[in-house]
Formats: structure tokens, sequence, C-alpha cells
């Protein structure tokens, strides 16, 4: 994964836990996270894998396009997701 594109997606699942109001325990209780590990993805310390995705746009109820939108576009094109 691209530095750009870890970072695209700590702003992003940060972004829509915010929008959901959400908590970062009762997003980890969705996705199956402790506080620990989604405070960890949220700054940059722990990378999310890529089947994890899945769970993380269930439990933030958007889809991988939108999650990775302010990807570039070549990972967006290699994701599938343009």
């Amino acid at each position: 994964m691209s530095d750009t594109l870890a970072l695209v997606l700590q702003q992003a699942i940060r972004a829509e836990r915010a929008r959901l109001g959400l908590s970062q325990a009762q997003f980890g209780e969705r996705v199956g996270w402790s506080t620990t590990r989604v405070s960890q993805v949220e700054s940059g310390t722990r990378r999310v894998y890529a089947h994890e995705l899945p769970d993380v746009c269930e439990a933030l109820e958007v889809p991988l396009q939108e999650l990775v939108r302010r990807a570039t576009e070549r990972d967006r094109r290699w994701l599938g997701a343009l």
C-alpha cells in the first residue's frame, strides 16, 4: 500500500466515524477492533490490511469507492475503485 493511500484511508476512517457520531470504542465494536487498534489506525501507527476493508466499509456504512475517493487515480485504479 502506498503511503499516500495509507494516509487517505487513515483520514477517511476518522472522518466517516465522526460523521456517524461514533466513538472509537463504538466503531471498534462494529469492526471487531479494540479501541487501541482504532486509535493506531487513525493516528497512522498501524495500517489497514486489504482483507479488513470490507468490514471497515460495512462498519462505516460506505462503499470502498467513497472511502478512497481522495486517493490518487493510480491507487484507485489498482483497487478497482474508479
